[in-house]
């Protein structure tokens, strides 16, 4: 059986602490399972709820524990406005 690769919600779950992943879940809007479906693959992110989460992860000041939208949604990997950031994609 092939294992697929984690995706950067998945990395980032298995990094936090369940605090910090409750933190981000109420910051983003979210819940905490729906962050394990997205993280599992069972779910996949829209644009908005990519930037609540990049959002959300910002205000942990938890430089580890920063994600960027372009890993979690393929819609923000494409958009321009994101890419001028020029930052690398993590995850």
């Amino acid at each position: 059986m092939r294992k697929n690769k984690p995706n950067a919600m998945r990395v980032w779950l298995d990094t936090a602490t369940t605090e910090q992943a409750q933190a981000l879940a109420k910051a983003a809007g979210t819940s905490v399972p729906h962050l394990r479906h997205l993280g599992a693959g069972r779910r996949h992110a829209e644009a908005a709820l990519a930037q609540r989460i990049a959002i959300a992860s910002h205000t942990l000041k938890v430089r580890a524990l920063v994600i960027d939208p372009r890993a979690l949604c393929t819609t923000c990997a494409k958009c321009p406005i994101v890419d001028k950031r020029k930052a690398p994609v993590t995850g």
